[in-house]
């Protein structure tokens, strides 16, 4: 590991936390940096230097996913692979394959490992990712080239596109920034931020591995340690086989996430604006299923789902409006709240937007119908949403009704983003990292190298 110290001197906007000392990267630049979109879910990645797991402990602990080493390159097949894999899945771990990648290998040869080891695609499989951190000596032009032939060649046989893990600056300099999407991001930077620098050309992360020394039961020693920007239901609509796209249809098996060359988003909200019901496709609810009441005789076009709201500090049930724009614009956001079930005086809504995560926190009690959330600019595509959780604040014993209903988006004439209701410096986890969220002089000191940890042989 080469060593760099620097010192830098720029606006930020995210400085509720330090950039750690880490072996993965220090990144200052902050028009990289994005915010997750609310609750994550925990992951590990692992290979031969973890030893013998014991997944049964490992899955107690919480961990929901595994990232499972199957090579470094051709040379250097990880000897615990089959056992982590069938472990994993023995367990009820949500495990996906990953190979540390040699460009100055064969990307094919590479490729056709990886893909004889894993087997067959499942419906309860992430999708591969290759881990790209080593140059081999080429230049980042050729470095990328063989990146996208390995990718390619993945996509033809899962039917979906695998995903890369990498850093900001490795991605920058030795990779030359290219551009592949749409696989997702697994990002690598180990700090306490709540919001990581990415690099393009990618504005949002789908996992990041944000600490080398994190411990769980049943794993000896440190393991790479991991998050999912989503919650436990979107990391599940993830998952799975596409099946063959392109046909215009929905096969067996597919779903808008899986195959959206098929099966397109959930929804299409067209220039017009348009309507998320709790009962439509777009519509997700997460936690134990018990704690949702669902109602057939009030709300919005005559349903509802309420849970009660608790003080925790972490949500158990909550709810997702996915939205998907035919175009970018700004858009009103409401939410209907039925006095009849309507309690909460703090439900605090997550807007997720293309660029930003802000909260506008409303009395669902105070109006019998439409109430509005606040403005905010949208892009076009998918992506984006409204979360909200039950951990408002109010006590369980208080017996407070949330409601989960309709989420109206109309356009608007009026200019600039953000909420005119809500206070996104009332969320912790995004706070001075949303849009308008005030950026002031900070000093940052940078310890660390600025290369990527070789992780198939340190852990």
């Amino acid at each position: 590991m080469r060593t760099v110290i620097a010192i830098a001197l720029l606006a930020i906007g995210c400085t509720d936390a330090p950039v750690e000392t880490s072996p993965v990267e220090a990144s200052v630049d902050q028009s990289a940096t994005v915010c997750g979109s609310g609750p994550t879910v925990k992951g590990i990645d692992v290979s031969t230097y973890q030893g013998t797991i014991n997944w049964t402990d490992v899955k107690a602990d919480g961990v929901v996913y595994a990232m499972i080493r199957v090579s470094d390159g051709l040379d250097s097949p990880d000897t615990k692979f089959a056992a982590n894999w069938s472990g994993s899945r023995a367990a009820g771990v949500i495990h996906g394959a990953y190979q540390y990648f040699e460009p100055a290998q064969d990307p094919i040869a590479q490729a056709d490992m990886l893909l004889a080891k894993m087997g067959d695609f499942k419906a309860d499989d992430l999708p591969p990712t290759l881990d790209v951190e080593a140059t081999g000596g080429l230049a980042p032009a050729a470095v990328a080239a063989n990146v996208k032939k390995w990718l390619a060649h993945v996509k033809a046989a899962v039917g979906r596109d695998p995903i890369v893990y990498t850093g900001f600056y490795f991605w920058r300099d030795s990779v030359g920034g290219a551009d592949v999407l749409p696989s997702v991001l697994f990002h690598a930077q180990y700090s306490t931020a709540t919001c990581p620098n990415i690099a393009a050309p990618w504005t949002d992360w789908a996992f990041w591995q944000y600490t080398s020394t994190g411990r769980v039961s049943g794993i000896t020693g440190s393991v790479d340690t991991d998050r999912w920007n989503g919650t436990q239901a979107q990391l599940l609509a993830f998952l799975g086989p596409a099946g063959a796209c392109g046909d215009g249809t929905c096969d067996a098996g597919e779903s808008p996430i899986s195959c959206p060359e098929d099966c397109g988003p959930c929804a299409t909200i067209d220039a017009t604006g348009g309507e998320v019901d709790d009962g439509d496709a777009c519509f997700v609810q997460g936690g134990p299923a018990d704690f949702m009441r669902h109602v057939s005789t009030a709300g919005d076009q005559g349903d509802l789902i309420w849970t009660h709201a608790t003080s925790d500090a972490t949500e158990a049930n909550y709810s997702d409006w996915n939205l998907f724009f035919a175009t970018a614009g700004h858009y009103k956001l409401e939410v209907y709240t039925a006095a009849a079930f309507a309690q909460s005086k703090q439900a605090k809504y997550t807007i997720h937007t293309a660029t930003t995560d802000e909260t506008a926190t409303i009395d669902q009690s105070a109006v019998d119908g439409w109430q509005t959330l606040g403005e905010y600019d949208f892009a076009a595509g998918g992506h984006q949403s409204v979360h909200l959780g039950d951990n408002t604040g109010e006590a369980v014993a208080d017996n407070v009704q949330l409601v989960f209903d309709g989420v109206r988006i109309t356009p608007t004439d009026g200019g600039g983003s953000g909420s005119d209701t809500g206070d996104a410096s009332a969320d912790p986890q995004h706070s001075g990292c949303n849009a308008g969220g005030g950026g002031g002089l900070g000093v940052i000191l940078v310890l660390g190298g600025l290369f990527l940890r070789r992780r198939s042989r340190t852990t």
